[in-house]
């Protein structure tokens, strides 16, 4: 029998049942051989002061029971990481890219047994991006209150009414995997479900910097490929800085100064420069590398691997990618499928300005689409 069973706790509104607490190893252990081999997760963390996540609060609940971790207690994290990632374990989860960047530290790889059930109701009919409360209410008819989503997660101890939102995270994903399965196998969707969910657990396992961060500077795509290049550039340091420091990107520079630095660098250099003066001296070490960069023009490589920030659509290529879309949503409709799920704007984009898939969506969209979507592009 695993500790710390479940216990009564009395809020100011209700009375709230406490699961056990695991603390280590063991605990885990004992309460995982007691509850098989599909586990709802869900975490708590907080990051309004910092780059990484700090992971606060880790909630499992099983077909038995569910159970709280303490990850600023727990004696040893990487025995959690081991039972998420333990082959043949399906993890259910809702909408699961920001819980598993704050898991990832616990990790030894990619979560391959993921369920993200904000992916199978895309699949499932229930629209894009559907979040945890909508879903559960659309399938199970309980509306889920949300006063507890801005708590300061890591004092302790929890409040039970803390205990029981974070609970409530994670006590429905059982039911609801139950309907979003059966109907992705009965739409012929479970594969294309099980490839996305993978896409989304090895990316994050990966954490691959974005090389390019200025194209989602859309509206500096008239500026000269040296500022391009430049704002780049600035923009890679702040990344890594960033997460160096483990400060919020806008922290370390925003995005006013960032794009300034790039288009006027003799003004802001100095603007930087001032900026300094009063700053204590581990903040000034840590600028030194910007004022160099900045004070610098980008070489004939930085040139040369900056992919130019793309022009708005117009002309043929506008209408390559309405040509596109009305194919997508045709096949969108055929298939009962939000559009957006099927094939992306950006992977219309990519296919109409350069004939090519993002990577990150090559797999069954490219398989299906490839063919219909090449032929119209060149219409």
């Amino acid at each position: 029998m695993v500790p710390n069973r479940p216990s009564t706790a009395t809020g100011s509104d209700a009375t709230i049942t406490t699961p056990p607490w695991l603390t280590g190893p063991a605990d885990l252990d004992a309460w995982i051989d007691d509850g098989g081999t599909r586990l709802a997760v869900d975490t708590e963390f907080v990051r309004e002061r910092t780059y990484w996540p700090q992971l606060a609060l880790i909630q499992m609940a099983s077909a038995a029971e569910p159970a709280l971790i303490d990850p600023l207690a727990f004696t040893d994290g990487t025995a959690i990481g081991h039972v998420l990632t333990a082959p043949g374990r399906t993890i259910l989860m809702h909408s699961a890219g920001e819980d598993l960047v704050a898991l990832r530290p616990l990790l030894p790889g990619p979560m391959r047994g993921l369920y993200d059930t904000q992916i199978a109701g895309a699949f499932a009919g229930l629209g894009l991006g559907l979040g945890y409360q909508a879903t559960v209410e659309k399938l199970t008819g309980v509306h889920l209150e949300k006063q507890e989503t801005r708590s300061n997660w890591l004092a302790r101890p929890l409040t039970p009414q803390q205990i029981d939102y974070a609970l409530d995270d994670v006590r429905y994903l059982h039911g609801l995997h139950d309907q979003l399965d059966a109907r992705l196998r009965e739409r012929g969707f479970a594969d294309w479900h099980r490839e996305d969910c993978l896409r989304v657990a090895q990316a994050v396992q990966a954490d691959v910097a974005d090389a390019q961060p200025h194209l989602s500077f859309r509206g500096a795509w008239r500026w000269p490929l040296e500022a391009q290049a430049q704002l780049r550039r600035i923009l890679v340091w702040r990344e890594h800085s960033a997460r160096e420091r483990n400060l919020p990107r806008r922290w370390v520079l925003d995005d006013d100064m960032a794009t300034a630095a790039a288009i006027d660098p003799k003004h802001s250099a100095a603007r930087l420069s001032a900026r300094l003066a009063d700053r204590p001296p581990g903040f000034q070490r840590s600028l030194q590398p910007l004022l160099t960069l900045v004070g610098t023009p980008p070489d004939d490589e930085a040139l040369s691997s900056t992919q130019p920030i793309a022009a708005p659509l117009e002309g043929e290529l506008k209408q390559a990618v309405k040509r596109i879309k009305a194919v997508v949503d045709g096949l969108a409709t055929a298939l009962d499928l939000p559009p957006g799920l099927l094939c992306p704007r950006r992977a219309m984009e990519s296919l109409a300005g350069n004939g090519t898939w993002p990577a990150d969506l090559v797999g069954w969209r490219s398989a299906l689409l490839d063919d219909r979507l090449r032929t119209v592009a060149g219409d």
